[in-house]
């Protein structure tokens, strides 16, 4: 409870902060809306010739799409902007007003702004999955409604780990501009299901850096049948890819040299 009331502390302050920048939370909201509509016209332009794209069909892509909506704009709400900060912190010396603090570094390192406009952007994934589910004609049971959100928890849960141990580089290397590029690219191939590629592709997004995994298995989890053993490898990876982060951070953390020391 304790955690949750200081992230509840964050919030409010984020959106005073908010309320004195109101051009930057209309800029994310047209820069996101923008971005998903080319995404859904390239889709409605595929499926003028296809039925199906490996296995998806038109609103079943249009409830991925959807989904990668609202993963994405809970991972810009949350983590993404402060762990983006991380390496500019280490060089010079402000990482250690956050690690000296009486509560869990990696909990406040990671979570303490959020980008409160960022929730709009996740109210039109929302509508989309809407749409779709309406169009398509496909059943929303409370139990894939249960199954969908502990889904999209996880899925942040992997990506969060993984741009969190990259970004760890920070602390051994100069310069870390190279991880914001790998999650660009890694976003871009998960915006398709994993199941459209192959071979070292696929490998990579499925349990390298498997943000297409989780992608692909939030939406499975509503729109198709998904079979428990690739259920529980998702729940195992992402917890183990976690485990792995805070691995990754007490370790670099030993090893930190205070720039302003």
């Amino acid at each position: 409870m304790r955690y949750v009331r200081l992230y509840r502390i964050f919030i409010e302050q984020s959106l005073m902060k908010m309320a004195a920048y109101k051009i930057n939370f209309g800029l994310v909201f047209v820069t996101n809306a923008a971005f998903f509509s080319v995404q859904l016209i390239f889709m409605h332009l595929v499926f003028t010739n296809v039925d199906t794209l490996a296995g998806w069909t038109k609103y079943e892509m249009f409830f991925y799409i959807g989904t990668f909506n609202i993963i994405d704009s809970l991972w810009t709400f949350g983590p993404f902007f402060n762990l983006l900060a991380i390496p500019g912190m280490i060089r010079s010396g402000a990482l250690d007003y956050y690690i000296t603090k009486p509560v869990n570094s990696q909990f406040l390192i990671s979570l303490r702004n959020v980008d409160p406009g960022s929730l709009i952007s996740a109210l039109t994934g929302v509508i989309l999955i809407t749409f779709a589910l309406i169009q398509g004609g496909m059943e929303l049971t409370f139990g894939k409604a249960v199954l969908y959100v502990v889904s999209i928890f996880h899925a942040l849960m992997i990506q969060y780990s993984v741009y969190f141990i990259l970004t760890c580089s920070s602390f051994w290397l100069v310069k870390a501009d190279f991880v914001d590029s790998i999650h660009g690219i890694l976003c871009y191939f998960s915006t398709r299901p994993v199941d459209i590629y192959k071979g070292f592709i696929r490998f990579i997004l499925s349990y390298v850096l498997p943000y297409g995994l989780a992608l692909t298995v939030a939406s499975k989890a509503v729109v198709k049948t998904i079979h428990f053993a690739e259920y529980t490898l998702f729940l195992i990876l992402s917890w183990s890819i976690f485990a792995v982060s805070v691995g990754v951070w007490r370790f670099s953390l030993k090893h930190y040299s205070s720039a302003s020391s």
